[in-house]
């Protein structure tokens, strides 16, 4: 079958689940990625830092008509306001971004990189393990030696983050 990339959903809950923070309980309250205010007229606002009660399956996320989520809208979660018989599949240069900035990845490539420094503080075994947990495989001599010079000159969060926004993460083929 062709490459399909992951829906904007699939993306956030492998984030989360790649940051070993992936709330996986079933049923109960959904979850909001915005503030909602209501004076004379509604307003959302989205979260500027994600904890633990957002950390959810994004099946329990509640969405309003009027609320955007930029990281769900960057990979083409429909806009809530009006009906979408099918989703579009983009590919921009903001989507890249996104995953490298945007604060909710930060977040969780720190938490993935706080769960390869619980495993071993050696950046080879650390380049090991989060091969084996994102791709379900080892790396190339090659990716192996490119990573440790990463994780030696920018930290391990940088590559966690690289991780994020590679094709094979984000591609099922």
């Amino acid at each position: 079958f062709p490459p399909r990339r992951l829906s904007a959903e699939e993306i956030r809950d492998s984030l989360l689940a790649y940051g070993g923070v992936l709330d996986l309980s079933m049923g109960g309250m959904g979850f909001r990625l915005y503030k909602f205010t209501q004076d004379n007229v509604s307003t959302y606002i989205p979260l500027d830092k994600h904890g633990p009660e957002t950390w959810r399956r994004a099946v329990y996320h509640q969405n309003a008509r009027a609320a955007n989520t930029d990281l769900l809208t960057e990979f083409d979660c429909p806009d809530p306001a009006f009906a979408t018989p099918r989703r579009a599949s983009t590919t921009t240069p903001l989507q890249a971004l996104t995953l490298m900035n945007h604060s909710f990845t930060v977040d969780m490539a720190n938490h993935f990189a706080g769960r390869l420094r619980a495993h071993s503080n050696e950046p080879l075994a650390q380049v090991e393990r989060a091969f084996a947990i994102a791709y379900v495989r080892p790396p190339s001599n090659s990716e192996r030696a490119a990573a440790v010079a990463l994780i030696d000159k920018h930290g391990l969060p940088a590559f966690t983050r690289a991780l994020f926004n590679s094709n094979e993460l984000i591609y099922l083929r």
